[in-house]
């Protein structure tokens, strides 16, 4: 059974579901106390799966204003993956942030997750952001052949690659580049009705 979350408890057992599937959240994870100020007006971007009582998936969103929201986390126990239980807690979260007034949500997704959203109707981009030894300008010209965006969050530098479809052989071009990181970010209009 899907469901929001709705209280303190309820999400603290959330994250700690995600913790265990994502064992790396734990360094420097805003997690519990991001998502605990939003509870009370945001609760359905926040949505769980539970059989006999264990949780199962876990789905965590947020408004950003403006009519956009993030979907910050979706993770399904291994026991029951390939069961459509992701795609049933993506649309739980979605009917949420409609609710909220969201029209655009977007993520940043794991390489291995991008054919799965794309499959519930969210359009890639390909972010890139440097450290050192990277350079931007050093970078762009490997994308010359698409629209390229130059943006900076807070002090890294970051290019946009405006592809008209996900193509992971694209990260190919940054085999020999050191300090680049590169992930799909998935937009999904919501306008458009339920998914």
């Amino acid at each position: 059974m899907i469901g929001p979350i709705r209280t303190p408890r309820e999400l603290e057992l959330a994250c700690g579901f995600l913790v265990r599937i994502f064992p790396s959240l734990e360094d420097g994870w805003r997690g519990p106390g991001f998502f605990r100020e939003r509870l009370a007006g945001q609760s359905p971007m926040m949505v769980a799966a539970k059989r006999d009582q264990e949780i199962g998936g876990v789905a965590l969103g947020h408004v950003d204003g403006d009519g956009l929201g993030t979907v910050d986390h979706l993770a399904v126990a291994a026991a029951v993956r390939g069961e459509g239980l992701g795609r049933a807690l993506l649309s739980a979260l979605e009917s949420g942030a409609r609710s909220l007034n969201v029209r655009r949500l977007t993520l940043g997704s794991l390489a291995g997750a991008v054919d799965f959203y794309e499959r519930c109707g969210y359009q890639g981009r390909l972010l890139l952001q440097f450290a050192s030894p990277a350079r931007r300008d050093d970078v762009a010209p490997l994308f010359a052949d698409f629209a390229l965006l130059r943006t900076q969050w807070q002090d890294v530098p970051q290019l946009w690659v405006q592809t008209p479809v996900v193509d992971k052989a694209l990260t190919d071009r940054l085999r020999d580049q050191d300090g680049v990181h590169a992930q799909w970010v998935m937009d999904k209009d919501l306008a458009g009705g339920p998914s």
